[in-house]
């Protein structure tokens, strides 16, 4: 009963933060071990334990703020911004770690049943496209990524509109989660790892070096990625539409150029096989429908439990009733 009213005293999406952080620190420092021991040790593996930390931190100092100055207004402001950084933080861990939880890999399944629908393997038939400045800007549409996500966020924040702040930024963090959740029910690897030893040419468009024995003799490890089921990347870029196309009409039109392209440079960078997008743009409609029903619930299940429901910088629990 304690966990429960120390739970349902925080929002949804912080909760959410502290039900991944715990096992995902866990299973860090797991593969850092995992990855030393095989040697097999990367940059990115030494760097997921800070990463970690910078979001208990994040966390920490957002509740010791709410203890100290409960009514300051730039308080407020943070806790409605800071739990985004930490689902960032969880994001750029998780997919290094999966292979420790899940061992049962369906990434060849992705493979086959794109084969089905389109007769090729989509990623494949790409290569005849790549040339070096095709993919500079496919890199260029692939790092956008980082802008769309918190891009009506950040709009809405700038205009001080603090209710549809409050509904875009819980459903961008709520599909989130909810893709990290299935990263783990349905590990896949992408493709660049997956079909390494069906590249003919690289993404600069020059002959693939890898030699087919090499390639062959090519094995997936625990902490290798397994975040390709389903697309984030598809699925965050078009809830950024739908929220766009809701509150702000005007920068829909520069997300939708933007978030073709992204889609387009997640098959041609061999990051996603193209039933991974199609899983994604699936996800966001679900995560926009969930998310303010998902806070509704919480604000009923704090009122039960005799707490004000959290508020945000402006407005109260009515304003996240879902319409």
């Amino acid at each position: 009963m304690r966990l429960a009213r120390f739970v349902f005293r925080l929002r949804p999406e912080e909760a959410a933060a502290l039900l991944f952080l715990v096992p995902t620190f866990y299973l860090t420092i797991a593969a850092n071990l995992y990855a030393r021991e095989a040697g097999v040790i990367s940059a990115r593996h030494p760097g997921g334990i800070p990463r970690l930390a910078a979001a208990v931190a994040i966390l920490a100092l957002l509740f010791a703020l709410q203890k100290l100055l409960p009514g300051a207004p730039w308080v407020k402001a943070l806790r409605e911004t800071l739990p985004f950084l930490s689902c960032v933080f969880i994001y750029t861990n998780l997919h290094d770690t999966i292979g420790m939880v899940n061992p049962h890999d369906i990434h060849h399944f992705l493979d086959g049943l794109d084969r089905a629908i389109f007769g090729v393997q989509p990623v494949l038939w790409a290569e005849q496209f790549i040339t070096p400045a095709r993919t500079w800007w496919m890199q260029l549409f692939y790092l956008s990524f980082g802008l769309i996500a918190p891009s009506c966020s950040l709009i809405l924040l700038v205009k001080r509109d603090w209710k549809r702040f409050r509904e875009v930024t819980l459903g961008i963090i709520t599909c989130f989660f909810m893709g990290y959740f299935l990263y783990v029910v349905f590990p896949a690897a992408p493709p660049r790892l997956v079909l390494v030893h069906e590249f003919t040419v690289n993404l600069r468009g020059y002959p693939s070096v890898v030699s087919s024995l090499s390639a062959s003799a090519f094995e997936l490890l625990p902490v290798d990625s397994r975040a390709a089921f389903p697309s984030l990347h598809g699925a965050i870029s078009l809830l950024a539409m739908i929220y766009a196309w809701r509150h702000l009409r005007p920068w829909f039109w520069v997300l939708l150029p933007t978030s073709l392209g992204l889609w387009a440079s997640t098959v041609y960078l061999r990051h996603h096989y193209t039933v991974d997008l199609f899983a994604g743009w699936l996800l966001a409609p679900v995560a926009f429908w969930v998310a303010p029903r998902l806070d509704a619930w919480w604000a009923a299940r704090q009122r039960a439990l005799g707490y004000e429901p959290a508020r945000g910088a402006a407005g109260g629990a009515a304003d996240r009733a879902p319409s």
